[in-house]
Parts: structure tokens; sequence; C-alpha cells
């Protein structure tokens, strides 16, 4: 009865992980807060996306920077987590012309 309840919650646990999608928005940083970033994309639309505080800005050989460095009018691409275009939470955003 035990390995069945432990198999239930690995199962829940793995579709959990699965349920995410990765996601690249290629574009142009239109608004900077502390915990949301907006960036527009090159298919012209705009997208906000969720700055957690563990989201790594890095430059385009992918060295770590600060967050201060995100500054409107950049060109960014960001890799998010999501189930779609609409719910997505930055896990990296990379300052192309640094």
């Amino acid at each position: 009865m035990r390995s069945w309840l432990i198999a239930i919650a690995l199962l829940v646990v793995v579709a959990g992980l699965a349920a995410h999608e990765k996601f690249k928005i290629v574009g142009t940083l239109v608004n900077v807060k502390t915990d949301e970033v907006a960036v527009k994309a090159i298919d012209g639309a705009t997208y906000e996306i969720d700055f957690p505080e563990n989201t790594v800005v890095t430059d385009k050989n992918h060295k770590k920077l600060d967050r201060k460095e995100l500054k409107v009018g950049l060109r960014v691409v960001v890799m998010a987590l999501g189930h779609d275009m609409f719910d997505l939470e930055a896990f990296e955003v990379q300052l192309v012309d640094r």
C-alpha cells in the first residue's frame, strides 16, 4: 500500500514538472519592474513576464550581470517557463548588445 502512495506522489510531481513549457522571447524591453519585465517581441506583441529574484541576467556570452543593468530600450532574449504565452516566469534574461 505504501509503495502505491509513493508511486502516485511521484507521478503527480512528474506531471507538474511536465506541465511547464520553455519559451524564448526575443525583443526590446519596454518596462522593467522589480518583479516583472515587459518585452515587445519581434512579432509585434508585448509580453509581460514575471521576473523573480532568482532570475539570472547575462550578457551574450552568458556571463552573469547585475539586475540593475536592465534598462528600457535594450534588446534582450528572455528564456521563460510557463503554461502559455500569457503565464510566463523568466529564468534568464540575456542582453543581446553586451
